[in-house]
């Protein structure tokens, strides 16, 4: 890890200290639950128009309240997006692009986390689907946005997606994405949904940097929230977010902790123009020679996290699929 200021114990409210944000546009997907809502809530401290997308909007607009009660900030906006479905994230695109306005930072934060077995009407498994298809179709349809953004503000435009060190655990398969094929396996598909989550800043980068758009992928923490919500009891204690009698271990982070990495990201001056990062405790992550290395201090990325060249065949499969997905 680089020196910082900032480390593991930092709240997402510590790094924005001081950052003005006044006139910045700012999306956050799965903004209802969990780091969403910190990271939102951080954003609008700083002065940011945050827009809060999930797609549970009654959740979202007791959400956006308790927001703008706590900061003061009235430029806090609801939008319905469901990420497992194309057509949403389509209307969703086409309500923020017709209101004309810049967006300087997106945040790609929703996610689902080893569920079972479930294909969306697009034909994508779930967590393959909605980690990353979903965010993928969002962000190439907000491009023109992130653009204007870069244009009126001088400064690159920011996506920031939120993977895990769960990657470590498996690369993409590109001959079956979808476990059309193979077993299914719950932890190795989340896994995979989240090495594709690295790979997208990398090629994003590759691509648009010099229009303007940069991204980089983050580590939010260990941190017990409702993404867990498919793992039994057993589950729970077996990879120690829970002891016995199901008391949160004590060294995880908390959802304030937790956002913070997203937001460094977002407004970390020392980032400015750099992309196809992976980030950890708000620092630069070191690469690891291993997954058990990795695994071992539970910290770093493995070097197929951000192959190049398969981020490339990634991008282009995820292009081809977002015009024809491969419906059930």
């Amino acid at each position: 890890m680089s020196e910082s200021k900032f480390n593991y114990t930092t709240t997402a409210f510590e790094v924005i200290g001081g950052v003005d944000l006044s006139g910045y546009e700012i999306i956050v997907t799965g903004a209802s639950s969990g780091i969403g809502i910190e990271t939102c809530r951080a954003f609008a401290q700083a002065g940011a128009r945050v827009i809060l997308a999930a797609r549970d909007l009654e959740k979202l607009e007791s959400v956006a309240d308790d927001i703008k009660q706590y900061t003061g900030n009235e430029k806090i906006e609801i939008e319905k997006l469901e990420l497992d479905s194309l057509e949403s994230i389509n209307e969703f695109v086409k309500r923020y692009l017709d209101k004309k306005r810049p967006l300087h930072i997106l945040v790609n934060n929703a996610g689902v986390m080893a569920c079972p077995q479930i294909y969306t009407k697009d034909g994508f498994e779930l967590q393959f689907g909605t980690n990353h298809m979903g965010h993928f179709a969002l962000t190439l349809g907000l491009l023109p946005a992130l653009k204007q953004g870069a244009e009126e503000s001088g400064r690159k435009s920011r996506v920031i997606s939120v993977s895990c060190l769960a990657h470590i655990f498996s690369d993409i398969d590109l001959d079956d994405l979808n476990y059309k094929q193979r077993d299914y396996d719950p932890w190795v598909a989340y896994s995979q949904s989240k090495t594709a989550n690295i790979l997208f800043s990398v090629a994003l980068t590759k691509y648009y940097s010099d229009q303007g758009v940069v991204s980089n992928s983050v580590m939010p923490g260990a941190i017990y929230t409702s993404i867990q919500r498919h793992l039994t009891h057993q589950d729970k204690i077996k990879m120690i977010i829970i002891d016995e009698n199901g008391n949160p271990n004590p060294n995880f982070k908390s959802v304030e902790q937790g956002a913070s990495t997203s937001v460094w990201a977002a407004v970390a001056t020392e980032l400015e123009g750099k992309g196809g990062l992976y980030l950890e405790n708000c620092g630069y992550s070191e690469l690891k020679e291993s997954r058990e290395e990795a695994f071992k201090c539970f910290q770093g990325y493995v070097k197929y996290a951000v192959d190049e060249e398969n981020a490339v065949k990634l991008w282009n499969l995820s292009c081809e699929w977002i015009k024809n997905p491969p419906k059930n």
